[in-house]
Order: structure tokens, then sequence, then C-alpha cells
């Protein structure tokens, strides 16, 4: 989290003073900070001799970056979901139902997954990997806002899928109604899900920006 301005520019001039963080922490607390805004606003300034408080860095994020996070987000989106468009339609084509035979994908559908893939997929790599090298040249940009939010709202989006899925699973066992097709469907649910959380779940390791 970050520090409100009043405490944060309290702890500058404790720092300024030669206060010990002891000291800073119980007077903060002292008049009512909670603990988590005392280490955020202790995180936000590092001593350097016979120089005044310095600084550490803040989270930011440029409209540009912002704008590129989104996007990929976007794509990503687009290409999970057209991903399982044409994993349904393979999975109708090569998994036989006797108790349903019908498809749930037809060629109309998997056309557009198709397209969706063919425009997706380059812009979602092509965003990836500019991001990454922004990323390799200014390790800074890794505390940008906007795009750990966005990692955790993917990460999160992906853990409620393989619970919804596995749910599924479950239910259709116990009434008995367990086909290999719909085996196969929630195994591909699974593994694209599992796909993004192997791609973005060391996004978000290590300490949290200040």
């Amino acid at each position: 989290m970050r520090a409100p301005e009043a405490l944060s520019a309290f702890v500058r001039e404790a720092v300024a003073l030669g206060r010990s963080e002891a000291e800073i922490g119980a007077a903060l607390a002292t008049a009512g900070w909670s603990r988590a805004e005392i280490a955020a606003g202790l995180a936000a300034w590092d001593r350097a001799a016979g120089l005044p408080p310095v600084p550490r860095p803040r989270a930011a994020a440029s409209p540009g970056e912002a704008l590129a996070h989104l996007v990929l987000f976007v794509a990503l989106g687009i290409v999970a979901f057209n991903l399982w468009l044409v994993g349904l339609a393979l999975i109708d084509r090569f998994v036989p139902d006797p108790l349903d035979p019908g498809l749930d994908v037809g060629r109309s559908d998997v056309r557009w997954a198709v397209a969706g893939l063919a425009v997706a997929w380059p812009l979602w790599a092509a965003l990836t990997l500019r991001l990454a090298r922004a990323e390799g040249a200014d390790p800074g940009r890794r505390r940008s806002p906007v795009g750990r939010w966005l990692t955790a709202a993917a990460l999160f989006l992906a853990a409620v899928t393989i619970v919804g899925d596995l749910i599924a699973v479950l239910a259709r066992f116990l009434d008995g109604e367990l086909t290999a097709r719909f085996l196969a469907k929630a195994v591909l649910v699974a593994a694209l899900a599992g796909a993004v959380f192997l791609l973005y779940t060391g996004s978000l390791d290590g300490e949290a920006p200040p």
C-alpha cells in the first residue's frame, strides 16, 4: 500500500532528524496509524550518510504503458476463449458420445475462433515481448500498478475457472453422467486456466512495490 502524504512527510522529517525506525513507528502507533500504514511510511524513505532522506521508488505507470497492459489483458482473454472454442470443436469431432451425438460448436463458430486467434495471438505475443524488453531495460517498470492488478485479475479468473471446472466434474461423477467427451472438455478448460497460471504467476512473486 502507499502511505498517506501526511504520514510520509512526518517520516521524512523524523528520518532527517536521525530518529530510529522504532521511535518513528512508536510515535505513529500512538497517534493511531495502523501497522500497515506505518510500514508503508517507513518503506518510503531510505537513509544515506550526509544526505537528506532518500525517497524509494514508487509504483507508477504512464498512459501508454497502462494502455499496453490493458490491450494485452484483452488479447489474452480473446486467445483463451477462442482456443477453448477450437478445442471444443476438436473434442466433438474426435471423442464420440453415444448419449449426446450433437455438436456444441458449429463450423461458423470455428471460423470465427480461428479468425480471432489469427488476430489476437500475434497481438498478445508482440505486446508480451515488448513489455518484457521494456522491463529488462528498466526494471522499475515491474512496479507498474496497472500491470500487477491486471495480472492478479487474470490469475483470479483462472483460479475461479479451475474451481468451477472441478465442481462440474465432481457433480457429473456423482450423478453418474461423467462421459469421456465431458471429461475431455473439462481437461481442456483446466489446461487453459493452468497455462495462464504458468505464464503469469511469476509476475507477482517478490516484494510488492511501495
